[in-house]
């Protein structure tokens, strides 16, 4: 079975701009040339192809496990077809994302490379916030808002939405950290102890966030939306320094397959 559909008739196709919103990065949203909407040129709609892992204050944390009504304990698996039909359904929430926001935000009209670099918006500490940006917060939480949904159906209680997780320096493992406790420490003013955590918009596991089956981050490139997205190398003075988002997944939650980029129109890269 195919990792990602073709989209057909009414699921519409619009090219767009933005990335995932990088927890208060706004360099990383890269750019693509624009094409035409798919409300104006209906051929597109037949055709597919979304990290700073760090949680900054300022986000209020979301962390969405679903609760199996059997318990964790029955999840011990995940088969090839249930992987199959997982990956079908992220992907097609992020082809719905995106076109969304494009018919909300811009009408439409997918943006041009200088409309991606302009200011939409100013932030609460008066920064200005690009188009990249704004598009691609909003394409991610869309899409996280479909995830949801289509999980809750096809695997409940064994997926959670931007987990964190954070290195325990006495066993010397990467455990899961509940939503609870990163609240506490954002609210008591604590969070540089939440320094080098990270957070993966989609994990597959047993119903044990800390037993990890799959790994997967929306990627929702600006420009160049037919070429697959790098995974980021982080930059100096991260904690993660000299290593790529990728690796670290692979690393700290030793999923059973390399982790995933679900992007608009390609669909699933490893």
């Amino acid at each position: 079975m195919p990792r990602w559909p073709w989209v057909v008739g009414f699921a519409v196709w619009l090219s767009g701009c933005a990335g995932t919103p990088e927890r208060g990065r706004t360099d990383r949203y890269g750019l693509d040339s624009a094409t035409a909407s798919c409300r104006q040129t209906p051929a597109l709609c037949a055709r597919v192809a979304g990290e700073e892992t760090l949680l900054p204050a300022s986000r209020s944390v979301q962390v969405a496990a679903s609760v199996g009504t059997a318990g964790s304990a029955v999840l011990r698996v995940l088969t090839e077809v249930e992987r199959d039909l997982i990956e079908q359904a992220l992907v097609e929430c992020a082809e719905a994302a995106r076109s969304e926001v494009i018919l909300a935000l811009l009408d439409g009209v997918p943006p041009t490379e200088e409309k991606c670099r302009e200011e939409a918006a100013r932030d609460k500490k008066n920064q200005p916030v690009s188009w990249a940006r704004k598009l691609g917060t909003e394409m991610h939480k869309r899409a996280r808002e479909c995830a949801q949904r289509r999980l809750s159906e096809l695997r409940p209680g064994g997926f959670s939405l931007e987990p964190s997780y954070r290195y325990d320096t006495l066993t010397e493992r990467w455990e899961f950290i509940d939503e609870k406790t990163v609240r506490s420490l954002l609210e008591q003013g604590r969070g540089g102890e939440l320094k080098g955590s990270i957070a993966p918009d989609v994990v597959i596991h047993t119903g044990d966030p800390n037993r990890v089956f799959e790994v997967y981050d929306f990627k929702f490139p600006c420009v160049n939306t037919d070429e697959p997205t790098q995974w980021r190398d982080y930059p100096s003075g991260s904690p993660h320094e000299g290593r790529n988002q990728q690796d670290l997944y692979m690393g700290a939650l030793r999923p059973t397959q390399l982790p995933a980029v679900i992007q608009p129109r390609i669909g699933v890269i490893r």
